[in-house]
């Protein structure tokens, strides 16, 4: 069974299709990228995944629940489900450490050992394991010269 799955959603503003029946599926731990042109849907799509926006057809489910303001609780929905938003900025007061665990324990209430675990294990997939107390400032510095690019 998907973690995630739409079938045949659309999204239109006005006369506007922007989502012209998008079937999707991804399994848990599978890693997925969404790409596209600019104007395309993309960040649409993700926020009609979040609640963010409704549907104006097609069913989407997250872990067997369905997300739509109408048919769901929203909150529990979102609980599920994380965005990273095109312009992202970490908080310059934190490390990428406390970065990574802010919502965990702000907004699911993870005890914040459990959140350190899981913000390492995190840092530690994308090559950052190394910079869990470092500043963001630190943390470009050190992004860009390990070759890597935001």
């Amino acid at each position: 069974m998907p973690l995630v799955e739409m079938q045949n959603l659309k999204k239109q503003f006005g006369a506007n299709q922007v989502l012209k029946g998008i079937d999707f599926s991804v399994e848990s731990g599978q890693v997925v990228a969404i790409i596209g042109r600019s104007g395309s849907g993309k960040s649409t799509l993700l926020r009609t995944l979040n609640g963010l926006e409704s549907i104006n057809e097609g069913p989407i489910e997250i872990d067997g629940e369905h997300v739509d303001a109408r048919h769901a609780d929203l909150r529990a929905s979102l609980l599920k489900v994380g965005m990273v938003f095109q312009q992202y900025d970490l908080f310059p007061h934190l490390t990428a450490g406390q970065n990574v665990m802010l919502a965990q324990t702000a907004v699911r209430k993870v005890h914040k050992a459990k959140a350190r675990t899981t913000a390492e294990q995190v840092l530690e997939r994308v090559g950052l394991a190394d910079k869990f107390n470092a500043y963001p400032e630190q943390l470009s510095s050190a992004w860009l010269l390990s070759g890597r690019s935001r």
